[in-house]
């Protein structure tokens, strides 16, 4: 049995890796919030006097942004005028009154310094700790489980079915409007099965504009082929088809872009090995995952990398399903 055992951070090597932890990793500090409040806690026992410099505005009201919840009004994707008041950034202000972090640790800390201590000189230490949170942050993600909030779950469900209904629909009907578009009769029939309408939308195209508008908020995808890529690899009814892993995503071509600019390393195949090796000891990579190997690694970064990837934690329940960057609310998707 694996003893597991406290160990720490210091604040000032955090502050001096978080650019890092942003920049390829999505972090955000609100992430280890809970071990900052516990040591800030321990050691003080109480929130003393705050200076100014901790002061900060946020919005009076936590309320969806939009003015309306009728979708097709203009006001739906108005901003509210939102009054700020003044708060203390509580997170800030333990964060520089406490000395460190303590983490508990099974052993891995030290795999990964053993991992990272064949790396070139340069910025190793950096790397190892940069590696060392993610470790913790990733542990934290595939941790997570849902809070059963009966506020929440007409939430849970309007998203279910966003995911399993709606979408896959408005994917659809975008592949028809962009197709369409190339045609150059402009009229679109409606039909109900029992009657059908004809809409001449020859005039400024007012209706399919008046979709596309709707579909750039609550679909946002940005081309035809990106539309018929996810039909294919979300929706597709074929049969042992595996489901894309958003976690290792994000692993993989953080650690990539990492290395390349920060480790000195040269060799992208040493680069693909390393990314293998600290995913397997993370516990990112499971044993029936036998094709995730270096020439995986490879063909899979280099295909995010085409894409523009931006790293992003997605939590497991929502699994392959994507949402719309372009839709701010977090409780109407469509």
């Amino acid at each position: 049995m694996i003893m597991e055992v406290n160990e720490m951070i210091l604040i000032e090597t955090l502050k001096d890796i978080e650019p890092a932890l942003k920049e390829y990793f999505a972090y955000n500090r609100t992430m280890l919030y809970p071990e900052i409040e516990r040591m800030y806690l321990a050691t003080w026992g109480f929130m003393g006097k705050v200076e100014d410099k901790y002061m900060i505005e946020v919005p009076s009201t936590l309320d969806e942004l939009a003015t309306s919840d009728n979708p097709f009004d203009y006001l739906r994707y108005a901003p509210r005028e939102q009054k700020m008041i003044k708060v203390v950034d509580t997170l800030a202000y333990m964060t520089d009154n406490i000395k460190g972090i303590l983490f508990e640790d099974d052993g891995l800390k030290k795999k990964i310094e053993e991992l990272t201590s064949e790396l070139p000189d340069k910025n190793r230490d950096a790397i190892f700790y940069t590696l060392w949170m993610l470790a913790i942050i990733y542990k934290k993600h595939e941790a997570f489980k849902p809070i059963l909030d009966p506020e929440l779950l007409e939430e849970t469900y309007n998203m279910d079915t966003y995911f399993q209904q709606v979408r896959p629909e408005m994917l659809q009907l975008y592949l028809f409007l962009e197709r369409d578009k190339r045609k150059k009769d402009k009229s679109i029939t409606l039909s109900n099965n029992q009657e059908k309408i004809i809409i001449n939308n020859a005039i400024e195209s007012w209706f399919s504009n008046l979709l596309d508008s709707y579909l750039h908020v609550y679909l946002g995808v940005n081309s035809i082929e990106e539309a018929e890529e996810e039909l294919k690899e979300v929706y597709s009814s074929k049969k042992g088809r595996k489901a894309d892993n958003p976690a290792q995503n994000l692993v993989m071509v953080g650690i990539y872009r990492l290395l390349v600019n920060r480790s000195g390393m040269e060799r992208k195949s040493d680069i693909y090995k390393f990314i293998l090796d600290y995913m397997e000891l993370i516990g990112l990579v499971k044993d029936e995952e036998s094709q995730i190997d270096v020439n995986y690694i490879n063909a899979k970064i280099a295909y995010l990398e085409k894409h523009g990837y931006k790293p992003e934690w997605i939590p497991a329940s929502q699994g392959n399903y994507r949402t719309s960057p372009n839709n701010p609310s977090k409780l109407y998707f469509w």
